[in-house]
């Protein structure tokens, strides 16, 4: 007997641009998994490459240098990309609730949104 082998369609959401969510983009546009439709949710189109923070601050690298283009990989991952904060979760019913834009459904979530610092303990900073 001859089985239909066809993938079952999933729906991976990536919420922040965080820098494993920019691996999985980069293995996507390697080697798409057949059937799974790849969503990326980040606040800003670029994400901060931390390792090279403290160089760009000490003027040794230019914005472009070290921060990551969430634009350019996730058209190279065919992932569809909303700048976009997301506000509400729904486990019940599998979907995001987005500041600016529609309810996004998903089968499996995966959130990399990184760390916020406690600038208000720090002179000088913003």
């Amino acid at each position: 007997m001859q089985r239909n082998l066809q993938p079952i369609p999933h729906d991976l959401v990536l919420i922040g641009g965080g820098h494993s969510h920019a691996i999985v983009l980069k293995m996507f546009g390697m080697k798409p998994l057949p059937g799974v439709l790849l969503t990326l949710i980040a606040n800003h189109s670029d994400t901060p490459y931390s390792g090279m923070l403290p160089g760009h601050i000490a003027g040794f690298y230019r914005h472009d240098e070290c921060h990551i283009d969430l634009r350019r990989l996730a058209n190279f991952a065919q992932a569809q990309l909303y700048i976009d904060q997301v506000i509400g979760l729904d486990l019940e019913n599998h979907t995001l609730l987005c500041a600016n834009g529609p309810a996004i459904a998903f089968d499996v979530l995966s959130i990399d949104i990184g760390s916020t610092p406690a600038t208000i303990t720090v002179i000088g900073a913003i």
